[in-house]
């Protein structure tokens, strides 16, 4: 009895502990303060190394997720390439754990078109993976907005001579957001759903759709006023460039 009642509480406090940290990536975020992000993923895998919880295991590829594409856009290719590398060993151990979980694939197929970054040549083969393990992810999870974000950023950056379509993405990245606040808990404290409004906005901004993109910026920042990248870089660009008031 002692036993189950000790195992009880150390998952609570890793519970407890896993919301603290994501807490602190929302936060820095918001700051665009990748430097303190890193150590928060840091910090996750030593306890995971301590506890071997399995949602941890989780929130820290998430985290690594939103880590490497930063990586990617500022060309610290190397880092990008050695994150991918350990978050490839994770995904294979959270399947282990939960072979359904369309969430999981989604950060998968995520991590497959990452890939085409780091090594062009292998566009076709990494870009197949990716497309397959979403849509893997999209027949166990068919409402689940994480799924169709990954479904919108593919069809958003995909070129267009290889199926890419920047319309597509419009109406992936409208049912992703549409998904997020049909659970309105997912909408809190969660970066995931403000990078899908940023990124519907900037759709919205390529095909053309200028008042409809204003609209989701000024969502986002009456969301987050001190969203540090819509506020600071966005916005202000997208101000400048089409002369709103």
């Amino acid at each position: 009895m002692k036993k189950w009642i000790m195992g009880g509480l150390i998952l609570w406090a890793v519970g407890l502990q896993a919301q603290e940290y994501q807490s602190q990536i929302y936060q820095f975020y918001l700051e665009g303060r990748m430097d303190l992000w890193k150590n928060v993923m840091d910090q996750m895998n030593s306890e995971y190394e301590k506890s071997a919880s399995m949602e941890l295991l989780y929130e820290l590829t998430e985290a690594q997720y939103g880590y490497i594409a930063y990586c990617l856009s500022v060309k610290q290719k190397k880092e990008a390439a050695q994150l991918l590398d350990l978050a490839d060993e994770q995904i294979e151990t959270l399947l282990k754990w939960q072979k359904s979980n369309p969430r999981i694939y989604s950060l998968q197929g995520a991590f497959y078109g990452f890939r085409i970054q780091l090594k062009p040549l292998k566009a076709p083969s990494y870009g197949k993976k990716s497309v397959e393990t979403n849509h893997k992810a999209i027949l166990l999870g068919p409402r689940e907005p994480q799924a169709w974000m990954e479904k919108a950023n593919i069809a958003y950056y995909k070129p267009a001579l290889f199926g890419g379509s920047k319309n597509d993405a419009v109406l992936l990245y409208e049912k992703a957001v549409e998904l997020y606040e049909e659970t309105p808990e997912r909408t809190i404290q969660n970066w995931l759903y403000l990078n899908c409004l940023v990124g519907l906005g900037m759709a919205y901004e390529k095909t053309d759709q200028i008042q409809a993109a204003g609209r989701v910026y000024e969502k986002v920042l009456k969301m987050e006023p001190s969203f540090k990248w819509v506020s600071e870089e966005v916005y202000p660009q997208f101000r400048k460039k089409h002369s709103t008031n």
